[in-house]
């Protein structure tokens, strides 16, 4: 008798394994490391990336009485909301940015639209009237315009790009809101240090970064810009730069080191390398956090991480500060430090 012919024959035998490949999008890198690095799930790392912040400006005391420009801008109905620990900060409750921009007084510069994150960076700065001041990566020009504000023109702030078209929209903006006080220049940040050693009383390092605090995930192609590989290059580039602006300071000058990302190794990994090779810098506890009035914004706020991913960070790292990303405030990362 012969073998009899399976009828399924062209059917493929089932097997008890699977070769099938995991394959991981960008936005399953991105969330699973996010998810790591703030320590929550990843469902909700989809939320925080998810929000629109609060249209956020700050008014100019260099372009008219600060009061009446309130007052001009409740008139054309901007419901405004006042940040207690921000002198003449506001909330616009009731307009985005698109429609603010087109008021003419944005246009006379009475007024920036700015991130609350940005803000505070430049207050825990807090530069003085008679201070030199380095804004060391300065455009497009929003800190730099503060601390002209805040030291109504009183200081000598130098503003450093290191491309020509982000110097000539430098210098519009300084132009428009009255930064009289400003110089604009054209150089490499990592050369300050053998040009201006022992120079400045303050230095603020807005690094360039992966810029991960800015990342809404509802966007259009929301990640084409980030990759971990430009995180792993970028790490090099801000090593060089806090080195340099650490050098310019003089003893007891402050350097404030801050970033639109959450990387640790674009974060404390950067401080870290400055506090082990530079016994003379000293990180700093950034108060104003605790002060009156902060307490509802102390829920995006978080201590500089020690460890993460196997490596160990500084023990005084802690007392830099990491912002979550919310509806009030984009996620940033800001160190002070002084040169003892």
């Amino acid at each position: 008798m012969g073998k009899r012919k399976r009828s399924n024959y062209k059917v493929p035998r089932k097997r008890s394994f699977s070769n099938k490949k995991t394959y991981y999008t960008k936005e399953d890198i991105f969330i699973s490391r996010m998810a790591s690095i703030l320590r929550v799930s990843k469902g909700e790392i989809k939320n925080i990336f998810s929000q629109r912040a609060r249209t956020t400006i700050r008014v100019n005391g260099l372009k008219g009485d600060v009061n009446e420009t309130v007052q001009l801008l409740k008139k054309r109905d901007l419901i405004l909301i006042p940040i207690k620990w921000g002198p003449n900060i506001y909330f616009v409750d009731n307009k985005d940015k698109s429609e603010i921009s087109q008021l003419e007084e944005y246009r006379q510069g009475r007024f920036y639209i700015q991130n609350l994150s940005s803000i505070l960076a430049t207050l825990v700065l807090n530069p003085q009237k008679d201070d030199t001041i380095l804004d060391m990566c300065s455009a497009p020009g929003s800190k730099t315009t503060h601390i002209a504000d805040i030291t109504k023109n009183k200081a000598k702030i130098l503003a450093n790009e290191l491309e020509v078209s982000r110097t000539n929209s430098l210098r519009n903006v300084t132009e428009q809101f009255g930064a009289d006080s400003v110089k604009i220049t054209l150089s490499d940040g990592r050369d300050f240090g053998k040009k201006y050693p022992d120079y400045f009383d303050r230095v603020l390092l807005d690094s360039p970064c992966s810029g991960e605090g800015r990342i809404y995930l509802r966007g259009q192609k929301p990640l084409r810009f980030w990759s971990i590989k430009k995180i792993k290059s970028l790490s090099f580039l801000q090593r060089d730069l806090i080195e340099s602006a650490f050098i310019t300071l003089k003893t007891g000058g402050t350097l404030l080191y801050s970033t639109c990302t959450l990387e640790p190794e674009e974060n404390e990994g950067i401080v870290t390398y400055l506090l082990k090779k530079h016994s003379n810098a000293k990180l700093e506890e950034i108060k104003i956090v605790k002060s009156d009035g902060f307490e509802k914004f102390r829920n995006y706020i978080q201590k500089g991480i020690t460890h993460w991913s196997g490596n160990d960070y500084h023990p005084d790292i802690e007392k830099s500060i990491r912002i979550i990303p919310s509806s009030e405030m984009m996620g940033f990362y800001i160190a002070k430090i002084t040169k003892v």
